[in-house]
C-alpha cells in the first residue's frame, strides 16, 4: 500500500488507500439440518483521489499490480465530484475494544453445536416449526493510508447468529426471523434470541382480527426501525446540508418528548458498530443528535461536513446509512452505534398498560412513505394484538402508518428500561405510542 501511493507522487494532490482483508466462516442449518460449512476470505482495496480538485474512486481485489486500479482512480476523478475537503491526518484512534481471541478462535464445530442446540430448543416446544440457523464467525483488518500520513490498522472480530422460522398451514404462513451478534464470544447468548422467538411463537398461535382505527402500537426492539429510520434519516449531515431533512436550523429546539434520547456513538466498548476510526480514518466519536427532546446536532462524514462549514464526526462508512458496505463502495455519512435512550418501565408493564393495541415485531417495504418528512407507512410482517394488556393473538393483512415526529413528541406512552442491539447498528428499548393509524385486514 505504501507503493501505491508512492507511485501516486506528482499525479494527484491527495490520495487514500482503504484496504480490508479478512475471513469468515458460515455454518448453516436449513430445515433444521447441517446444509453447509464454508469459509471466504476477502482481499481488496479501495482507491480515493483528488485531482485538480476534483474526486476520483477505484476498487480492485488484484494487489500484485496497482497500475489499473491507479489508472482507473485517476480515470473517474476526470468527471468526479468536486472534493472541497481533504482526508484525514493526525487521527489517534479510539480504544473501543473490538477484537476478541475468543472470537477468533472458536471452531467450527462449536459453531455447530451452538446451531444444533437452538433448533432441538425450537423444536422441542412445536416439532411443526421449520428452523434454519445462520451463525457466522468473522475477523477482519482494516488498513487506512494517505498522502497527509495518515496510517491506521485495526483488527476486529464479530460472531452473528440468525434465526428464521416458518410454519405452513391452510391458508397461512407464519415466519419469524431474528438475529443477534457481538464482538466477544462471551457474550454471544443465542439462548436469549431462541427464547423470544419461542414466545413468539406462543403468541402467534392464534390468528385474530383488529378493527382499523388509531390506537397504540408498542413497538419491539426490533419493530422500532419502521419508526426510527425517518430520524436516522433526518439526523444525518447530508440530508441536513440538502435542505431534505425537517430538522434543518432547529439545533436547541424541542422536536420530541423530553423522555426521548438518542445518540449516535462509535466508541461503544465491543459495540458492533463500534471501531477506532471509520472508514475515512477519522476518529469515532460519542454524537448526541436528541437530548431529553432537543435536537442536539448531525452526524457527517469529512466531505458534508465540509460543505456545511462544521467538523466530520467519524461517521463516514461504506454504504451510507447503515454502513456494512465491504471496500467497494465510496464512504459517506452513515451511523456507527445508534442508541436510543432507555426509559424506566419494563416491558410487560408498557403491554400490560394497552387496553387495546398492537404489538409490532417487524413490518414489510421497509422505507415506504415520505420519510425525509417523517412518514412511514407499512404492511405489518408479524405483529399481534392486546387487548386488556394482554396479546390474544396475531395479526395478519394489517397496516400500520404515521409520522415519526409527531408521534415521539406528542404520542409517546413510554419506552421499555431493557434495550438491545438489532439490526446491527441499532440500540432500543420498546417503545410505545399512541394515535397510530392501523387498517385491519
Amino acid at each position: 500500500m505504501d507503493k501505491l501511493l508512492k507511485s501516486l507522487a506528482g499525479k494527484v494532490d491527495q490520495a487514500e488507500v482503504y484496504r480490508l482483508s479478512g475471513r469468515a466462516v458460515p455454518v448453516n442449518f436449513r430445515s433444521g439440518k447441517l446444509e453447509s460449512i464454508k469459509s471466504h476470505a476477502i482481499d481488496g482495496v479501495a482507491l480515493r483521489v483528488i485531482v485538480n480538485g476534483r474526486l476520483g474512486f477505484a476498487t480492485s481485489t488484484d494487489l500484485s499490480d496497482p497500475s489499473e486500479l491507479i489508472a482507473a482512480a485517476l480515470d473517474s476523478a476526470k468527471f468526479g465530484e468536486p472534493a472541497e475537503f481533504s482526508f484525514a491526518a493526525d487521527t489517534t484512534p479510539v480504544q473501543a475494544d473490538v477484537y476478541d481471541e475468543g472470537t477468533a478462535a472458536v471452531p467450527e464445530e462449536r459453531l455447530i453445536e451452538l446451531g444444533e442446540k437452538a433448533i432441538a430448543a425450537i423444536t422441542r416446544v412445536d416439532p411443526s416449526a421449520d428452523v434454519g440457523v445462520s451463525i457466522t464467525r468473522e475477523v477482519e483488518t482494516v488498513t487506512i493510508l494517505n498522502t497527509n500520513g495518515l496510517e491506521l490498522t485495526e483488527q476486529r472480530t464479530t460472531i452473528s447468529g440468525g434465526i428464521e422460522l416458518s410454519k405452513a398451514q391452510t391458508g397461512d404462513i407464519f415466519m419469524l426471523f431474528d438475529g443477534t451478534q457481538a464482538r466477544y464470544f462471551s457474550e454471544f447468548d443465542m439462548d436469549r434470541l431462541v427464547d423470544r422467538l419461542i414466545r413468539y411463537l406462543e403468541y402467534g398461535k392464534e390468528i385474530v382480527t383488529v378493527k382499523s382505527g388509531t390506537m397504540p402500537v408498542v413497538f419491539t426492539p426490533n419493530g422500532t426501525l419502521a419508526l426510527l429510520l425517518p430520524l436516522m434519516m433526518g439526523f444525518n449531515g447530508k440530508s441536513v446540508y440538502m435542505g431534505t431533512s425537517p430538522l434543518k436550523g432547529r439545533v436547541g429546539e424541542k422536536a420530541f418528548d423530553a423522555r426521548f434520547s438518542l445518540t449516535d456513538d462509535g466508541t461503544i466498548p465491543r459495540g458492533p458498530h463500534s471501531s477506532g476510526f471509520d472508514d475515512e480514518g477519522t476518529a469515532t466519536m460519542r454524537t448526541p443528535l436528541a437530548e431529553e427532546g432537543v435536537i442536539a446536532g448531525f452526524i457527517y462524514d469529512r466531505r458534508t461536513a465540509a460543505l456545511a462549514g462544521v467538523e466530520p464526526t467519524g461517521n463516514g462508512y461504506k454504504s451510507g446509512l447503515f454502513g456494512g458496505g465491504g471496500f467497494r463502495t465510496p464512504p459517506g455519512p452513515g451511523a456507527s452505534n445508534v442508541i436510543v435512550s432507555p426509559g424506566d418501565i419494563p416491558e410487560e408493564e408498557l403491554i400490560s398498560g394497552i387496553e387495546s393495541g398492537l404489538l409490532v415485531e417487524s413490518v414489510l417495504g421497509l422505507g415506504q412513505g415520505n420519510l425525509a418528512s417523517g412518514e412511514f407507512s407499512n404492511n405489518v410482517a408479524v405483529a399481534f394484538k392486546i387487548e386488556n394488556g394482554k396479546i390474544v393473538g396475531r395479526v395478519k393483512n394489517t397496516m400500520i402508518a404515521g409520522n415519526s415526529y409527531e408521534l415521539l413528541k406528542d404520542h409517546l406512552i413510554g419506552l421499555g428500561k431493557e434495550t438491545r442491539f438489532v439490526h446491527g447498528t441499532l440500540s432500543t428499548p420498546m417503545i410505545a405510542v399512541d394515535n397510530v393509524n392501523v387498517v385491519g385486514g
